[in-house]
């Protein structure tokens, strides 16, 4: 009778092994969208958005930009931390401790609008939101380089709008909050460097977002003209595109060998607008905009394959001529993975000579 039974639970998993996954895979965009966007995740539970020092941050504020979604067709709220420079926060530290919210964001309103110090906006990758452990490691590697950071949650993440999220819907979320930093950092005249960093899935959003910038700024902004484009980007373990990525994702081992992998676990990313990621095409039209790529080889979540054919296919598009793209690896000897780059003992020289080089 055990053995029935065993013999009959074993064939139960085969099926749904090879035929109730396939389904899924293939024709549920809702399970599709859960595995990309992860945004079902998040961790650290009950976080005080409103607080960053509870997330041991300081020099940090937290405000939200609210707009109408042209993508969604409804109010979006996108919740922000603006965390200041090292040496400007040991300057104003003061002003933390004894003046008001709507005061505080006046002065660092001000502050980043008239600063020469480089301003990094970030894009986080998928599950969880800007309050996880890695993403705060790296503002504090942002905040010992003298860097303001920007860092936010897209809709669907965090304390932003509740919404099921979609590649157009978050970089229309990056766009909004892309156009306040540089609206605010006009205000003196003079505008300081800023320099754009996606991580994970944030580096195909960053990708589609500055690939495109002229057309989004006309069609989702209503501008005459479109918004400048950052003094560079930086790619924190990317990948070419979302089919490739998950083709080579370690788990898409457990079925390669089925006949029809291709058609029900890969294609569907090729072809489904809701979640394409292509930042190898979007890269291809932003030839002037200076990129640098940060990959780890032990990288186990996005392959170094494919940051690899990444880097190539945009070398590729600038052998006429072009801004510098540079790849910066990390050996598997090192540990980092996909998240801990911000640990690298050089990346502070790395990060300095990109940022030096084209501010």
């Amino acid at each position: 009778m055990a053995l029935l039974l065993g013999v009959g639970v074993t064939a139960g998993l085969f099926v749904f092994h090879v035929a109730v996954v396939p389904l899924i895979f293939k024709y549920s965009k809702t399970f599709r969208r859960s595995l990309v966007f992860a945004n079902f995740v998040q961790w650290p539970p009950n976080v005080d958005y409103d607080d960053p020092s509870s997330r041991g941050i300081e020099g940090g504020r937290n405000f939200n930009i609210e707009y109408h979604s042209e993508v969604d067709h409804c109010p979006v709220k996108i919740g922000i931390w603006h965390i200041l420079p090292k040496t400007l926060y040991e300057r104003i530290k003061g002003d933390f401790e004894h003046t008001d919210k709507e005061q505080l964001n006046r002065i660092m309103d001000e502050e980043l609008a008239k600063s020469t110090m480089p301003v990094m906006m970030y894009c986080h990758g998928n599950s969880n939101s800007r309050a996880a452990t890695h993403r705060i490691q790296l503002y504090k590697f942002f905040q010992q380089m003298d860097f303001h950071t920007i860092a936010y949650d897209y809709r669907g993440y965090g304390d932003s709008t509740n919404l099921n999220p979609t590649e157009d819907g978050v970089v229309e979320d990056s766009l909004v909050v892309y156009e306040w930093l540089c609206n605010t950092v006009a205000k003196e005249g003079k505008r300081p460097p800023l320099f754009v960093w996606g991580h994970s899935l944030g580096t195909g959003i960053s990708s589609h977002l500055l690939g495109n910038l002229p057309e989004l700024s006309t069609r989702l902004l209503s501008r005459e003209s479109p918004l400048p484009p950052p003094c560079g980007l930086i790619l924190e373990a990317p990948f070419n595109n979302l089919a490739d990525e998950v083709a080579q994702h370690p788990l898409s081992k457990l079925v390669t060998w089925l006949p029809y992998y291709e058609s029900t676990f890969v294609a569907p990313f090729r072809s489904a607008p809701e979640h394409k990621f292509c930042s190898e095409v979007h890269l291809n039209r932003a030839r002037t905009l200076p990129v640098l790529i940060l990959h780890a080889k032990d990288d186990v979540i996005v392959p170094f394959l494919v940051g690899l054919r990444l880097y190539r296919s945009i070398v590729a598009s600038r052998i006429d001529g072009g801004a510098p793209v540079k790849l910066h690896a990390y050996d598997k000897s090192l540990g980092l993975g996909h998240k801990w780059i911000c640990n690298a003992k050089d990346l502070p020289q790395v990060v300095g000579e990109f940022v030096k080089d084209h501010r």
